[in-house]
């Protein structure tokens, strides 16, 4: 339709200009007439009900305590106790047809009192070592070696007239907020007190490798954008201290990182008081699990000394403060640091300090290069059970659900402790593979010759030989009676990965063939909670050298079988045989070429297997 058929209004051409006329209907409508039709009756009547609604809520809010109102609230709330129960019945409905094996879903866990659960697993590790008669080397990677570092406490810079013998923390609050509403702005805050314990002035702990010397500290100054160095206000640098900085050498500790000023001095003052406990961490690997497993463990050995020198911290909510650049990105190991303590983790390269934060107290974990898996020397082999590390097992297990097995037994058997009286329980078979990260590596220009001598150049027949000989040993058992009357069951949870952690041991009866299981994960590509899971669940963990088998950290303490496959390049390296036996683990070493003799290793996987089922 053309504009020339609209009726444009009138207008005073001297006043205004004149506008062609815009599309659409006519400006003006002659003679319009209104017809009732279904859809305007529809219009008026929700338009009316919805006035009444507004009606009912307004006399409702108006008049509350009418005789109206409280007939109307009655009558909706008979609704929606119907409504509810109704709802509350589908929703039974609906849980009662979860998978069980699938786990509970969204978790949120975080461990508000580290220091507390830690101690906690510790004396639990101790029953456990001495009731398995396991050699603890004199204690050497024990009690012992922390009690040799407390017997050094030296008070490291003190203010005038403190203690040189005992540390006094400040008040512990627990507050839930950084600014703590228990201090005042205006008030003047203490001296710093530092007191360190120190690895080499005990005869029993001298053999240790490097200078060491956790340290603990009261009201300590933070420095802007630094992630190592503090400010040690109102206090003096006692002669032990004077001796420990020219001991420590090159090694860096909490007193080689504090620069002193006095308290008069305007960068001593404080704006910010964090008041809470902090556990101050240096050095962290972000990526090769077995040096992570050295970072877990050097972190209970910094709490452990330092609890002894002020036990008052056991009960207090804690902190962690990551220094030297630990980050979010590239970080493998942050869904673990993340469970520990009341708060996320404080990253000082993504948080810094700011001007005038004051901390109350904090525990400064050892920054040393040596830890429990290596102070012994790489090279040397040894056999000594460390409840140390039996403790770090059991402590970051349970921060992902794991508990010891010792736990779940029951109590007869967790009092006499024979082995033989323990129920059966499956046989998880773990295979961990580096083929993905070595085929990343190669794709990312990281190839190296100490890669290049680690790669296995048939892990496909190696995996297969697994399976199709697995499946073979139970289809035989019940002729072989190698495994009972019952005989056994093959698995494959690469078919079913959520069967790897079904059947608990309480559940497997003389009547039921023993379930034998398999799976295979290659760290490069699963989410940290999923290695651990795996980890966590096994019987026996197979892998050649590499740091993934820092994993067999979270093999259940006392119950894990370890087998290591070695080319020629790696013999002498016993960085995972010291983890095993640490742990009281079985463990085994195979000399292996590039090209594994794949029936060398099924033949020791299969007597492993047996073993390991005759043990209960």
């Amino acid at each position: 339709m053309s504009s020339a058929n609209y009726e444009p209004l009138p207008t005073d051409s001297s006043s205004s200009p004149t506008y062609p006329p815009l599309p659409g209907p006519p400006y003006r409508q002659r003679h319009q007439k209104y017809q009732i039709t279904p859809i305007l009756i529809l219009k008026y009547v929700l338009g009316a009900c919805g006035t009444l609604v507004i009606f009912h809520y307004v006399i409702i809010g108006a008049f509350p305590n009418s005789s109206y109102t409280r007939l109307a609230t009655k009558n909706t709330n008979a609704y929606y106790d119907q409504t509810y129960a109704s709802a509350a019945a589908t929703a039974q409905d609906v849980l009662d047809r979860l998978d069980p094996s699938a786990g509970q879903p969204g978790t949120f866990f975080r461990d508000s009192f580290p220091l507390r659960t830690m101690l906690a697993f510790w004396d639990l590790a101790e029953k456990e070592v001495k009731a398995r008669g396991l050699d603890t080397c004199s204690g050497q990677l024990s009690r012992e070696l922390i009690d040799a570092y407390h017997s050094t406490q030296l008070g490291y810079c003190v203010p005038p007239g403190g203690s040189l013998d005992q540390f006094v923390p400040s008040q512990i609050r627990n507050g839930s907020h950084t600014h703590s509403p228990h201090w005042d702005p205006k008030e003047k805050v203490e001296g710093t007190t530092i007191f360190c314990s120190t690895v080499h002035r005990d005869s029993f702990s001298k053999w240790w490798p490097y200078p060491a010397a956790p340290c603990i500290s009261r009201n300590l100054r933070t420095i802007p954008d630094s992630e190592r160095r503090f400010r040690a206000a109102g206090c003096e640098i006692t002669e032990e201290g004077i001796k420990l900085n020219v001991e420590m050498g090159r090694e860096r500790f909490l007193g080689s990182d504090s620069e002193k000023v006095e308290l008069e001095d305007e960068v001593a003052s404080c704006k910010e008081r964090i008041e809470r406990t902090l556990l101050i961490i240096g050095r962290q690997d972000q990526w090769n699990p077995f040096h992570v497993a050295e970072d877990l463990i050097t972190t209970l050995v910094s709490v452990f000394v330092a609890v002894q020198t002020a036990p008052a911290l056991i009960e207090s909510r804690v902190q962690l403060v990551f220094v030297e650049g630990y980050g979010m990105d590239s970080n493998h190991f942050t869904p673990l640091w993340d469970r520990m303590g009341a708060w996320a983790p404080r990253r000082l390269s993504l948080d810094p300090w700011t001007e005038g934060t004051c901390l109350t107290n904090a525990i400064h974990s050892v920054g040393a290069g040596a830890s429990l898996l290596s102070a012994m020397g790489v090279g040397n082999s040894y056999s000594c059970a460390s409840t140390i590390t039996w403790a770090a097992s059991h402590y970051y297990r349970h921060l992902f659900g794991l508990l010891p097995p010792s736990l779940s037994l029951p109590a007869n058997l967790l009092e006499s402790h024979h082995l033989s009286d323990r129920p059966r329980r499956p046989i998880n078979v773990l295979w961990l593979s580096r083929a993905k990260l070595d085929v990343y590596a190669q794709k990312h220009n990281d190839w190296s010759n100490w890669r290049d001598v680690r790669h296995i150049t048939n892990e496909p027949e190696l995996i297969k030989k697994f399976r199709t000989e697995l499946e073979k040993m139970c289809k035989d058992s019940l002729g072989s009676g190698e495994f009972g009357s019952t005989g056994c069951v093959y698995q494959d949870a690469q078919d079913i990965p959520e069967s790897w952690s079904l059947t608990s041991p309480e559940t497997i009866s003389d009547q039921d063939p023993l379930p034998v299981r398999f799976a295979m994960i290659d760290p490069t590509v699963h989410a940290l909670e999923t290695q651990i899971h795996f980890v966590g669940h096994s019987t026996i963990l197979v892998s050649s050298h590499g740091g993934a088998l820092g994993l067999s950290l979270f093999l259940p303490p006392g119950d894990g079988t370890v087998m290591e496959l070695q080319v020629e390049n790696v013999a002498g390296n016993y960085h995972f045989e010291h983890m095993a036996k640490e742990m009281g683990h079985n463990y085994e070493v195979l000399n292996i070429r590039r090209e594994v003799d794949v029936d060398q290793v099924w033949e020791s996987l299969r007597r492993w297997i047996w073993k390991v089922s005759q043990s209960g």
